[in-house]
């Protein structure tokens, strides 16, 4: 019983248009609006990411994803000896999803609503990206990663390797331990979650970022591109991570907290060792 991936990401926004423009113009995926709520189609799944309308910027659900019904069950089960509260999705939510089965429940150290599923919907054709991106790294890699601020750090990483069944990557402490990073995996994708405890002002319980991951060098620059000529905040420039080596750059989202878009990621294998690095970049990555 072990998560195999990040599924989906839904968010509550009132700024559904700028929104669109993102994810759509700039970031080329196929949209599909239904009444309150925009799907974003990015692989064969009916969709990755859902835009609430609403009048507040918030996270609606990470999706997390199990292979079948009987690790559902049991990862359910694992979270409810947790302490947790754990209420299965209706069956109007998971039609909605475009899941076979699920439940949700609130993350105990990250806050986030969180939920985990199997089966999801396959589109009956192929997924055909636009605006010159060539497509997006998921399968059985999942969706991408996410990064969350978490207010006691050592019991997130308890939970998300002891209840949830996450693996720990790696680590990265730098600006003399001021900032500190745990990196899991559930699949060959470096990393599908990490945890940071607060610093500065950031409050914990506060999303950090989301990750996406294009197929190539080009993808991550036609996107850059696109997002300075259209004056799209940026979080951080081009750069070269040290620990799972992606070339990515990070945006602010029209919700305020920071989606990632890189390319050419490492992937764990068999023999993965653990290390910690002392920063987290080989080059780039600056403030603009």
């Amino acid at each position: 019983m072990t998560i195999s991936g990040l599924g989906y990401f839904a968010l509550d926004t009132a700024e559904s248009q700028k929104w669109h423009e993102l994810l759509s113009d700039v970031l080329g995926m196929a949209a599909e609006a239904a009444d309150g709520v925009t799907f974003y189609r990015l692989d064969e799944w009916h969709h990755r990411i859902a835009v609430y309308d609403a009048e507040v910027e918030s996270v609606r659900a990470v999706g997390w994803q199990l292979e079948d019904e009987s690790s559902l069950d049991e990862m359910a089960e694992s979270i409810r000896r947790y302490g947790v509260h754990v209420e299965p999705l209706s069956d109007a939510l998971c039609a909605e999803r475009k899941v076979t089965a699920g439940h949700h429940f609130i993350d105990p150290v990250s806050e986030m609503p969180t939920e985990i599923f199997y089966g999801p919907v396959y589109e009956q054709l192929p997924f055909t990206p636009s605006r010159g991106i060539s497509g997006y790294w998921t399968g059985e890699d999942g969706l991408g990663h996410v990064v969350y601020f978490v207010a006691d750090y050592q019991r997130a990483k308890d939970f998300y390797t002891n209840t949830m069944g996450f693996r720990t990557s790696d680590r990265i402490v730098w600006d003399d331990g001021e900032k500190d990073a745990t990196f899991f995996h559930c699949n060959p994708r470096h990393h599908s979650l990490a945890v940071m405890p607060p610093f500065g002002d950031i409050p914990p319980g506060t999303f950090n970022h989301l990750m996406l991951q294009g197929r190539s060098i080009n993808d991550v620059g036609i996107a850059y591109d696109r997002v300075r000529d259209r004056g799209i905040p940026v979080m951080m420039d081009l750069g070269k991570h040290t620990n799972d080596l992606t070339e990515s750059f990070y945006l602010v989202t029209p919700s305020g907290f920071g989606l990632e878009f890189g390319c050419n990621s490492t992937r764990v294998g068999e023999n993965w060792q653990v290390k910690t690095y002392d920063a987290p970049m080989i080059w780039g990555h600056r403030s603009p």
